[in-house]
């Protein structure tokens, strides 16, 4: 139902978005936006793009490996995003440092069998993980020090109130996965009523044309929260499939 797959839909409504991989299946085209628009049907929020902060950078593919007890730095070595945050507010960030992408650190005690994965990059030393990767070694080595020091008392002072059981990067191996937003799920699409039909570009009802999940837009705002597509589609493709049937 969605556009995540069409990178032209996408560049439309969010230039920036035109080269960032994708978690979707290749058929999410958005062919039935682009259907309906063909007999009038209005859009709703389509330059709200939602994307996933910690993918592979050649696949778009999620990566759940980048995910465990991370500092997430850059190519400098340097924090710049609040790792526990929202998905919109890390993928923008991350996509504003240099390539457009960055690193998950952690080391032995958080690596568990993700250290197997191919992509991870392994150190014995700080020093060894930053030569391997390209990062600034003595500012990584700076950022893992002040992260420790943060759990010691407690608080990140840089971005996180409270850093409550999480461990501090200290035993080797040290580990890295370089990670890049992808795009996860397209808020904006086909303009419904409360019935699940779609209205035109007037707001007027198009007879006997019903649509419901991700083929619909305003919905979810400007970031959806991962479980209520769930619910919409279920919600809305009940209510849609009911009308649909009665007529």
């Amino acid at each position: 139902g969605g556009f995540a797959s069409n990178t032209e839909m996408r560049a439309k409504h969010d230039l920036r978005l035109k080269y960032t991989g994708t978690t979707n299946f290749p058929g999410a085209t958005g062919d039935g936006i682009v259907m309906a628009q063909a007999i009038g049907a209005g859009c709703v929020d389509m330059g709200y793009i939602q994307t996933y902060p910690l993918c592979t950078p050649t696949t778009g593919k999620l990566d759940r490996v980048a995910e465990r007890g991370i500092v997430l730095v850059n190519r400098n070595g340097e924090r710049f995003v609040d790792e526990s945050g929202r998905r919109d507010v890390r993928s923008r960030a991350i996509l504003t440092q240099k390539g457009g992408s960055a690193f998950s650190i952690f080391d032995e005690q958080n690596a568990g069998e993700v250290k197997l994965h191919t992509r991870v990059i392994s150190g014995k030393t700080i020093a060894e993980l930053a030569k391997k990767t390209g990062i600034n070694e003595e500012r990584l080595r700076k950022t893992i020090e002040k992260f420790n020091s943060y759990i010691d008392v407690g608080k990140d002072a840089e971005f996180r109130a409270r850093v409550h059981g999480l461990k501090k990067i200290r035993r080797p191996p040290f580990y890295a996965v370089e990670v890049a937003p992808s795009v996860h799920y397209t808020m904006g699409g086909l303009t419904i009523n409360a019935k699940a039909q779609v209205l035109n570009v007037d707001h007027r009802v198009i007879p006997g044309l019903y649509a419901a999940g991700e083929v619909v837009g305003g919905i979810h705002g400007t970031n959806r929260l991962g479980g209520n597509a769930l619910t919409d589609v279920v919600v809305f493709g009940r209510i849609a499939g009911s009308n649909a049937a009665s007529c």
